[in-house]
């Protein structure tokens, strides 16, 4: 049995090294297969391994809170304590608050005090979070470490940095400072986390802090009509409980504190959906895009039958070498099974080697490739990566070696010692033109998608969104509160939280003194990206019907700043006093004046008690991403709200060291206000850029699965054009010797090629177009889908197949029939 075996191995190994070309290009093909699945795997493990490790984790779900049919991915204040009080069926409710604060360190007369810039892992939290997750105790214990107010409790890596190595025991009853002004101490340190999680904090403040600080100034923990954009839940179910269950109790609960009719909504959403849904789990956590996620999969196994079709398409072009090999064997007692055999030796022994260069090539992709590929990503041969690849090994080794041994197997020796290669079934070549046709075809689709994806984002970059937005930069104040962003009210009514605009205001009389300033304004935002702030109570005075509106605040700078078109009625006055407003195009539309002139002088809900008269309107602007509808937009003055700087310099006449040196200047006057704070300051163009980042490293996706799966077909393609000008080689001679030139040579050879990607495109069509104005129908403005881009596609793809062939065919067509003739 071995000797038997070592004798397959050794004919599977002359065998391919006998037939260098194609070993080489069905190892390349394969190579590239099983490596872009490889990624693919990778990135797909990496997504999926978030909070999985948590014990009863179907059982954990965290509230996802809304009104007016929104997500606002957090919850009023007094939510926990109602639900344990009101609901059954909870074992454990968490409730915690994300926190931004540098830290500070109580230095001793040997050491200077240590400083910190916060980094997004600290919450205040309710002592249950520990209940629900379980973290290994080095000192301290969940049921009384965040107990009592201004304590804190520390992972092992947070407590290093902070104290050093010491002792995790002598580490309790340190004091940390937050913020300068909130002092706390340590009560307990926990091991760190070995799984990756969307919850990664490393510092927990007891939730009892808020009212014994100065932090139930602005967290109110019993005003049902607030809330803001940290406050979180978590709640562990009991057993055999179901979350309908619990989403149930809610109605009730809404209307037992909202009336009749709440606004108010809620259900449960799964601790593993935390990791790919915006709308709920927190603003701090890096979202994967689920979607993206499944076509990644579907693309490996595409990109892996592409290979595979290559391997069966190679095998059977090669059929007439082997014929008499078949023959031969069969002739001397070798039965179907033994050369069936034969055959996946040989598919395995090539697929083992596609899979050693797959992964002496995982190292350089991921390395190429590390924009498109999370941080997180890395390859390491464990249990599961190696389990992984023999599964891949064998799924090849079966599909491409199934067919080229069922069908060779079938040979009469009587008939393939003549020179007879025709299959008993025969279809060899109509299974290799179909196998071509699928191959491009799959070709074609990333090709048509790369083209209508490009044409989009082009669409999206450079359309004007009806204001200036060149050489203007953008400067954002530090944040000395909650992370998450904004206070809402059940109305939808948004405010920045309080960041002194006092401060804003002196620098930006700094910044208005530099050389290359042209004009400072104070502004609530940026006027496009994602910090916009709306109202979801818009609408006239004595009018019942209510609309949602986008908010921008500033002063009649405004409008000449960003080059606003006014249409009707006039600009703001100027003065801090000044209590009128601005409304686009669109606003007034939606007031119910088909003339914009008629809204002049109209009252409109700015906020819920507050109504301000239209001074003017202005044409209508782009202020979201492309994705959304644009809402009706207010323009109003309030100091208190203008928080963002907004400069425009002299760019053009400006080079690249004056813009450095302007830069530099910029950041030393935000010292002097802000010392200590990060300098954060963007231009408006990539704040517009930033909206459509995860388009565009969705564009890069595809263009790279466009470049892998034309490179396998080409490879393909190059493998067969050069084993049929081998075999074709009497017919080339014989039409050379009766006149035929080059060029009808090369014509003969080529045309069919040309013919199989035309039926391919012809089969793509209806498939791509459905896909990508699915695709398109995700923004709410689009270019238009044009046939030109399908005919394009297929002008790509007959001249790449034309390119990788066309050297092989010349070289067929310029040999010398007589050598030709002679030798066949």
């Amino acid at each position: 049995m071995i000797a038997m075996f070592k004798n397959y191995w050794l004919v599977a190994w002359r065998t391919l090294v006998r037939n260098k070309i194609y070993s080489l290009v069905n190892v390349l093909g394969l190579a590239f297969g099983i490596c872009a699945c490889l990624v693919i795997y990778l990135i797909t493990r990496f997504e999926y391994s978030f909070d999985n490790f948590h014990p009863d984790r179907d059982r954990i779900f965290c509230v996802d809170f809304g009104a007016h049919g929104a997500h606002f991915n957090c919850v009023p204040g007094p939510i926990p304590a109602a639900m344990r009080q009101e609901m059954t069926g909870l074992q454990t409710v968490a409730a915690f608050r994300t926190y931004a604060a540098d830290v500070t360190i109580p230095g001793s007369s040997h050491s200077a005090p240590g400083r910190f810039a916060d980094d997004g892992s600290l919450i205040i939290t309710e002592p249950q979070y520990f209940d629900i997750f379980r973290y290994q105790w080095l000192s301290g214990n969940a049921k009384t470490s965040l107990t009592l107010p201004n304590s804190v409790v520390l992972t092992a890596e947070k407590a290093r940095k902070y104290f050093g190595n010491l002792d995790p025991d002598r580490i309790i009853g340190r004091t940390i400072y937050y913020q300068d002004s909130l002092m706390v101490t340590v009560t307990g340190v926990v091991a760190d986390l070995t799984g990756n999680s969307d919850l990664n904090f490393s510092q927990w403040i007891s939730f009892t802090t808020i009212p014994a600080s100065f932090l139930k100034q602005k967290i109110k923990l019993d005003d049902w009509s607030k809330i803001d954009g940290s406050g979180q839940v978590m709640v562990k179910l009991s057993k055999g409980v179901a979350p309908s269950q619990i989403d149930t109790q809610f109605v009730a609960l809404a209307k037992r504190h909202y009336g009749k009719d709440p606004v108010f909504n809620a259900i449960l959403q799964p601790l593993s959906g935390i990791h790919f849904h915006r709308e709920y789990g927190g603003f701090v956590v890096r979202k994967a895009n689920l979607g993206v996620l499944k076509a990644l999969m579907v693309l490996a196994v595409f990109i892996l039958i592409l290979a595979i079709v290559n391997f069966v398409n190679l095998s059977t072009a090669q059929s007439m070498q082997r014929a008499r090999e078949i023959g031969v064997r069969k002739v001397m007692g070798g039965s179907r099974k033994g050369i069936a055999v034969q055959f996946f030796t040989e598919t395995l022994l090539l697929t083992l080697a596609a899979v050693v260069v797959a992964v002496l090539m995982i190292q350089p992709v991921l390395y190429l490739f590390a924009d498109l590929i999370p941080a997180g990503v890395h390859f390491r041969m464990d249990g599961a990566t190696l389990l992984f690849l023999l599964l891949v090994t064998a799924a090849t080794t079966l599909l491409a070696g199934f067919y080229p041994a069922e069908v060779l197997g079938k040979y009469q020796p009587t008939v393939t010692l003549k020179g007879i290669t025709a299959v008993p079934d025969g279809g060899k070549v109509d299974l290799r033109r179909g196998l071509i046709v699928f191959q491009f075809t799959i070709s074609l689709l990333f090709i048509i998608a790369s083209f209508i994806m490009g044409s989009q984002l082009r669409y999206l970059l450079h359309i004007n969104v009806g204001l200036k937005t060149d050489a203007i930069i953008t400067i954002t104040p530090p944040r000395e509160q909650e992370r998450g962003g904004v206070t809402m009210n059940l109305q939808g009514e948004q405010s920045a939280p309080s960041v002194m605009p006092g401060k804003m205001a002196v620098l930006a009389d700094k910044i208005r003194q530099h050389a290359g300033v042209e004009q400072v304004i104070k502004e609530g935002a940026p006027p496009v990206g994602f910090m916009r702030m709306r109202f979801g109570g818009g609408g006239l005075r004595y009018s019942d019907e209510k609309m949602e509106v986008s908010q921008h605040y500033s002063n009649e700078a405004y409008v000449p700043f960003y080059g606003l078109k006014l249409i009707a009625g006039r600009n703001l006055l100027p003065g801090d006093s000044s209590r009128e407003l601005l409304i686009s195009e669109t606003c007034a539309h939606a007031l119910g004046f088909a003339d914009v002139s008629k809204a002049i002088g109209q009252e409109v809900f700015v906020g819920e008690f507050e109504v301000r008269p239209v001074a003017g309107v202005v044409a209508d602007f782009y202020d979201l991403s492309f994705h959304q509808a644009s809402l009706p937009i207010i323009i109003t003055h309030d100091p208190t709200k203008e928080i963002v700087i907004g400069v425009k310099i002299a760019a053009q006449r400006m080079t690249a060291g004056e813009l450095k040196t302007l830069i530099g200047n910029l950041e030393k006057d935000w010292k002097t206000v802000f010392p200590g704070k990060p300098f954060d300051y963007s231009f408006l163009d990539e704040i517009i850029a930033g909206m459509y980042a995860e388009d565009l490293r969705n564009e890069k996706v595809i263009n790279v699965a466009m470049g892998i799966t034309v490179f396998i077909s080409c490879l393909g393609l190059l493998g067969l054009t050069i084993f049929s000008t081998e075999r074709r080689g009497r017919e080339i001679g014989i039409r050379k010797v009766f006149g035929a030139t080059v060029s009808n040579i090369m014509v003969m050879l080529c045309k069919e090629i040309v013919l199989l990607i035309v039926i391919a495109l012809l089969i793509v069509t209806p498939m791509a177009w459905y896909i990508m104005n699915n695709w398109l129908q995700g923004f709410a403005y689009r270019a238009p889908l044009s046939g030109l881009m399908f005919i394009a596609a297929g002008a790509a793809a007959i001249g790449i197949a034309l390119l990788t062939v066309g050297l092989q065919a010349m070289k067929a067509a310029m040999a010398n029939p007589v050598k030709t003739l002679r030798t066949e």
